[in-house]
């Protein structure tokens, strides 16, 4: 006998529908089992092998692909079944069956020992006590850095505040000392160190105010600024105008940017309007490059075209230019106009 006829058309065997004295009722009923057998076990492991698609982080999956091949062989020996009733095909059969009986060992020798190790996987319901207390903690730690922040804050504000009562303090102790005075050059210097120092009180006062405590639109603190320099001069009709993009600095920025246009401001009521009639405007722009620009112009007499270096508020904007990394240029036709290019303030 070939293996052929072996697998396929064993002599002497009946169909097993013979057995079954072909009676209509039992074939049928066989065959409608069978093949809702056969097609629910092929559906199942598709089932198992596209949840190991959706979820690679199951622990021991490869067990799991055991269990659609032992499946799939099931569901063969199901359907070639159906065959059997009017073929008597049972070598096939058979060697079906050995392999369903391979893989079913297979399966078995290895999830017995898999048992304690998958049973010691946490449940549902311990993953969902421990995200409880993990969200417990995170609650808990959230609501300490909270409280550290606000205290956070409330120094700082209170640091601040102090900073700016001292400077005010030593701001009334000039104008105190400004009054016993004669020289009207030592009152002017006096005057101007006063200048200097609303400068930085203003910093702080603007970092009071902010929301982070940290940075601030420098748009209405140039503005103040400029309007409290204009007022501190002596009487004149000369007006100013701020014209500053929103740009969001910090207290490194903003103290020498301050104090610079305080220089360039008070230089100009100083030597620009002999007349006291005359134009202050002060402009602030970014480029997309980040490059910011820094425009104090009047159009007063103008200057010499060798101005006096020397003197302390040249030396003072020269300095806080260079400390910002940037560049100073004068222009002396129709007044003065300077002009100072700085890298712009990095993101905090």
């Amino acid at each position: 006998m070939s293996i052929w006829d072996w697998l396929m058309n064993p002599s002497g065997l009946t169909p097993h529908g013979f057995c079954l004295s072909w009676a209509p009722g039992l074939i049928a009923t066989h065959v409608i089992a069978d093949a809702v057998i056969g097609l629910a076990y092929f559906s199942i492991p598709l089932a198992i092998a596209s949840l190991l698609r959706r979820r690679p982080d199951i622990r021991y999956s490869w067990v799991a692909y055991l269990f659609v091949g032992f499946i799939l062989a099931c569901g063969t020996t199901h359907l070639w079944a159906i065959l059997t009733l009017w073929y008597p095909a049972y070598g096939v059969e058979a060697v079906i069956k050995t392999v369903t009986a391979m893989l079913s060992l297979a399966t078995a020798g290895v999830l017995w020992p898999l048992l304690p190790k998958i049973a010691a996987l946490p449940s549902a319901a311990d993953l969902a006590r421990v995200n409880g207390e993990l969200e417990a903690r995170v609650a808990e730690r959230t609501a300490e850095l909270t409280r550290a922040l606000a205290q956070r804050d409330l120094l700082l504000r209170e640091v601040y505040h102090r900073v700016k009562n001292n400077l005010q303090i030593v701001d009334g102790m000039m104008v105190m000392q400004a009054r016993r005075l004669a020289d009207p050059q030592a009152k002017q210097a006096l005057t101007d160190m006063r200048s200097r120092l609303h400068a930085l009180g203003l910093v702080h006062h603007q970092l009071m105010e902010s929301l982070d405590l940290e940075t601030f639109d420098i748009g209405p603190f140039l503005k103040e600024l400029t309007q409290n320099v204009m007022q501190s001069g002596p009487p004149s009709e000369v007006g100013f105008t701020v014209r500053a993009a929103p740009l969001t600095v910090g207290l490194d920025f903003a103290i020498p940017l301050g104090l610079i246009v305080t220089e360039l401001v008070t230089n100009a009521l100083k030597h620009a309007f002999p007349d006291g009639v005359g134009h202050v405007e002060v402009i602030l722009e970014q480029d997309q490059t980040g490059l910011v620009t820094l425009v104090v112009a009047d159009d007063g007499k103008g200057l010499d075209p060798e101005p006096d270096r020397a003197s302390l508020g040249s030396t003072i904007v020269e300095g806080l230019v260079k400390q910002l990394g940037g560049t100073l240029s004068v222009n002396h036709e129709n007044g003065v106009r300077s002009e100072i290019r700085v890298p712009g303030p990095l993101p905090t």
